[in-house]
């Protein structure tokens, strides 16, 4: 559907190795209550699962501000300030980092010397700079994590890492960048892994310093989370010696307690998201969200000119000036087209500029 000013942005985030896809089924199943079709419209945030999760992270940030100014340049429509995010495995992280406050906490993970001494140049010095230090995105007023690692993955040993390594290549720029901050600063960083980390993968090992700095961070005024945790049924052999969780995150790594309602799902990693009991709490919160917001949501808008576009940073930061379109899209921000049968036509990312009409 074309972007609707009357109406609160769900925005979908997917896991590690995935896409929009997986989303379809509790979206198909969400929009068919009339109450959420309503109110909510539902947008996915595509990215490259390959690399760090809090690169990720950095580059949504920048993606969002890009949708409001786009859509909204005066800051005026209180709908766009009622987002909710869904995330499900690592997108729950890159989601969750969406609404948090870096403070110094994120930057001393790197070193204990101010970050204005780093030798380096002004632009890579902030680079650097955006994927430490932020503030919480405003616009966010729920997060809603599914079967996410909070406290990372056993799945990232040493053996999936150097598997996986043989099939992710990250950017040169990103690779170059963080090479020569190390090889310019010796003795600066007094914890290297932030910087080193080659691939998603790596970054969810349970020892990397970011998921105690990521839980104990200073959450943004207002935002309520929610989280839904998988959990197999453990009757034979095998699932019987694994870890209590989904298979592939386990229960203490996926449970929060400073959360506004948590609910278990009997499913592994891969279903839990589209379970439909999952489909069901999202349905809640939605509900809920709703009746926090009753003044808000579906208050009459004046729509903007602007229709919807792949926004594409690469490896760089970029404002496309409307309506121009931009190039080369590793990652989007979307709505789903409009449901004209029982099969919709699923959003996939474009490797060329592409312009969804607001209309069809």
């Amino acid at each position: 559907e074309p972007f609707d000013p009357n109406k609160i942005p769900v925005v979908m985030v997917h896991g590690l190795w995935s896409n929009p896809t997986p989303w379809m089924e509790m979206f198909n199943d969400l929009r068919s209550y009339p109450e959420i079709r309503a109110r909510y419209q539902f947008w996915f945030y595509l990215y490259p699962t390959g690399q760090p999760f809090w690169v990720s992270a950095a580059q949504m940030r920048d993606h969002l501000a890009d949708v409001r100014q786009k859509l909204d340049p005066g800051g005026q429509n209180a709908n766009l300030d009622q987002m909710v995010l869904v995330g499900h495995s690592m997108g729950g992280l890159v989601s969750k980092l969406q609404t948090l406050e870096s403070g110094d906490d994120f930057w001393h993970i790197l070193s204990d010397q101010p970050i204005s001494e780093l030798n380096a140049s002004d632009e890579d010095r902030e680079k650097l700079a955006r994927v430490v230090y932020f503030h919480p995105n405003p616009s966010v007023k729920r997060v809603i994590t599914i079967g996410t690692p909070h406290r990372g993955s056993d799945f990232a040993n040493k053996y999936t890492t150097l598997f996986i390594s043989r099939f992710i290549l990250l950017p040169e720029m990103l690779t170059e960048l963080t090479n020569k901050l190390v090889l310019s600063n010796p003795g600066f960083f007094k914890n290297k892994e932030l910087l080193t980390t080659t691939t998603s993968i790596d970054s969810l090992a349970p020892s990397d310093p970011i998921f105690p700095v990521m839980i104990s961070a200073q959450k943004g005024s207002g935002v309520k989370y929610h989280n839904i945790v998988g959990r197999i049924r453990r009757e034979d052999f095998l699932t019987k010696l694994a870890e209590d969780g989904d298979g592939i995150v386990s229960y203490k790594s996926a449970h929060l307690d400073d959360v506004t309602s948590e609910v278990i799902v009997t499913a592994d990693h891969i279903s839990v998201h589209r379970h439909p009991l999952a489909t069901l709490e999202v349905r809640r919160i939605l509900l809920e969200h709703l009746n926090d917001v009753p003044s808000l949501a579906g208050t009459p808008q004046q729509a903007t000119t602007v229709g919807y576009q792949i926004l594409s940073t690469g490896n760089e930061r970029v404002r496309p000036p409307p309506p121009t379109p931009t190039t080369n899209a590793p990652t989007v921000v979307i709505p789903p087209p409009a449901k004209t049968s029982a099969e919709p036509h699923l959003p996939r990312p474009i490797g060329g500029p592409l312009t969804i009409p607001r209309s069809r």
